[in-house]
């Protein structure tokens, strides 16, 4: 069976799966890669087997396998209606909705045999997965997550701290503890028009988030520490520091994962394709968890991503 993906979205992240996804095509893990974007600018110069300016073209011409959706946030779901009706698999970029009650509709109506995958990308990041799997086999406790994204890239026009860069600790802290983000305390929230900085709390855990456009250096790190063992990921690296006890010790085992993420989840994407394994990733009761607690914490007046 040939394998076909249309990407719909040639912006500054379709870009960024496109690389991706040529690079697969490279290797031999699809077979065609076509692309739609209704302003023909954005198609110029964008290497592809097919360019469509509509994504309706497309789905009538094309034999596709799966569909990504990497438009505005706005369409996200409504260019995601028409792939479903037409009984494609399709990636959604993240967010699913601008509401939890769009959101809730449109994966109640999902078919059974349906397969969707929504973009959160770190949950296919090898050193997370890792240490996810000490936590799962209980060889490591959690008492503390803490998750830091800090840039020193400006940031986006339209974009804020809470739904751009702190959606990825707040989905990470549900993957790694298994807990709803609403049921957990929210003892600290602190947001600039570039930062925010997050403190929840569950029964026998507590979870900071501090991320940030325009900071003084780059840090992308993930710390869990439990009574006995501590990991700390480094998403820019890939290393994984292991320290025994409560604190850090000087000489950490680290384990080296060379993960890329996006790479990894299409992978996951196409897999589930090939095996006809239908099902929403990640599962609906975590998006709608995330949904929930955004909207019940977002400003109330905040520039449309």
């Amino acid at each position: 069976m040939r394998t076909t993906i249309g990407l719909v979205g040639c912006g500054r992240w379709g870009t960024v799966h496109h690389a991706t996804l040529t690079s697969l095509k490279q290797r031999g893990h699809l077979d065609r890669l076509v692309v739609c974007d209704i302003d023909g600018q954005a198609l110029e110069g964008v290497e592809a087997d097919g360019h469509y300016r509509s994504i309706e073209d497309m789905l009538a011409e094309e034999d596709l396998t799966g569909v990504a959706i990497v438009t505005p946030p706005e369409t996200h779901l409504s260019l995601a209606r028409q792939v479903v009706a037409v009984d494609l698999p399709v990636f959604i970029e993240k967010p699913l909705a601008s509401s939890t009650e769009d959101e809730a509709d449109f994966l109640s109506m999902l078919p059974e045999n349906a397969t969707a995958m929504v973009g959160y990308l770190l949950r296919h990041h090898a050193g997370l997965n890792r240490i996810k799997a000490a936590i799962d086999d209980h060889a490591m406790n959690i008492e503390t997550i803490s998750y830091r994204r800090r840039t020193t890239r400006p940031k986006p026009e339209g974009a804020d701290p809470l739904n751009t860069l702190a959606v990825h600790g707040l989905d990470t802290a549900r993957y790694l503890t298994g807990h709803p983000l609403v049921a957990m305390d929210v003892k600290k929230l602190e947001m600039t028009e570039s930062s925010a900085n997050i403190w929840l709390g569950t029964q026998s855990s507590i979870i900071t988030i501090d991320v940030a456009w325009e900071a003084e250096e780059e840090q992308r790190t993930l710390a869990v520490q439990g009574t006995t063992s501590g990991a700390v990921l480094d998403f820019g690296t890939g290393d994984v520091a292991w320290y025994a006890g409560s604190g850090l010790d000087e000489s950490p085992l680290v384990e080296y994962f060379p993960s890329q993420p996006l790479e990894e989840q299409w992978l996951s994407f196409l897999q589930r394709i090939a095996d006809g394994v239908p099902g929403v990733v990640p599962e609906p009761e975590s998006l709608l968890d995330l949904s929930a607690w955004l909207s019940q914490h977002r400003p109330t007046e905040s520039a449309p991503r």
